[in-house]
């Protein structure tokens, strides 16, 4: 284990490098998930005009085993190529033992995330209706007496009120962004030895979770914002949101606002995984070879 510190910039700049050096190997392996991945999209769009059956029932089954195994497929080719400087199989994909540990890997990162995630959300779901509560009963109403459910007590919301959220929720996410953060090097690592691997490399990451996330960051966003702009400049010239779906904030179905933003951005982020993933893939490699 090294003891140097995660180098933020160098490592982004080669991960972006190795989307450059290998962009037509990522294109056509990525293919089959992005297909998929589209398919299944539509019909969840289809799905909100009337509910599926029959044919289109099976088609969106399929499509989903699809999208998964290709998501998985994917995901690997980019860790081999990445992590081990290989390329094989048909497209680069494989259904070898990479994939399944692969497989095993995101699934026992998922779930530590998710059990933290769960707790942190909970925190952070309580003192918001706390707060948007105290904002309701500041203005003079009782809001058991008045009926009022979290998005119409949110409207007596100030900015102090918003400021204290905004500050609850952030410690939230970066709680479960820090947990990200040190269970990162458990994909290249398990890439590296053909082993699973997870808390067995947790001291890899030690005091470099900030870094980690950093880079990150400076990897992401950009990507992200670009994948954004080009999806609302489509919503503009097509007057319509095509993966827009009716999000439940307490009894009421939103389609505007952070609630129902977030997840049609992340639908954005998987159709572009072409891009996403071999950057992500190439970060973590390199903070991988930087501490082991």
């Amino acid at each position: 284990m090294s003891s140097q510190p995660i180098p933020v910039l160098p490592s982004v700049a080669k991960a972006y490098a190795l989307l450059i050096a290998h962009w037509p190997r990522f294109v056509m392996a990525g293919l089959p998930f992005t297909l998929a991945y589209s398919i299944q999209l539509w019909l969840v769009q289809k799905a909100l005009a009337a509910p599926l059956d029959g044919y289109w029932l099976t088609l969106d089954a399929t499509v989903m085993i699809a999208a998964t195994v290709g998501s998985l497929a994917f995901s690997a080719m980019c860790f081999r190529l990445a992590v081990r400087d290989e390329y094989g199989g048909q497209l680069g994909l494989q259904l070898s033992g990479d994939e399944w540990r692969f497989f095993l890997v995101a699934l026992l990162n998922a779930a530590l995330v998710l059990i933290v995630a769960l707790l942190a959300a909970m925190f952070a779901f309580v003192v918001f209706t706390t707060i948007a509560g105290g904002a309701v009963e500041g203005a003079g109403i009782d809001p058991e007496t008045a009926g009022f459910d979290l998005p119409m007590a949110m409207s007596y919301m100030g900015t102090a009120d918003w400021v204290a959220a905004f500050a609850v929720n952030m410690v939230a996410f970066l709680l479960v962004a820090w947990l990200v953060a040190r269970l990162s090097l458990s994909f290249p690592a398990t890439f590296t030895e053909k082993r699973v691997r997870v808390l067995s490399v947790w001291t890899l990451s030690e005091g470099q979770a900030w870094r980690i996330l950093g880079a990150m960051a400076l990897a992401g966003l950009p990507l992200i914002g670009v994948e954004v702009a080009l999806y609302e400049a489509l919503c503009l010239a097509l007057d319509h949101r095509p993966l827009l779906t009716p999000v439940s904030v307490g009894d009421v179905m939103v389609t505007e606002g952070v609630f129902a933003r977030i997840p049609e951005y992340l639908r954005i982020a998987g159709l572009f995984s072409i891009v996403n993933l071999p950057v992500m893939a190439g970060l973590y490699a390199q903070f991988y070879r930087a501490r082991s």
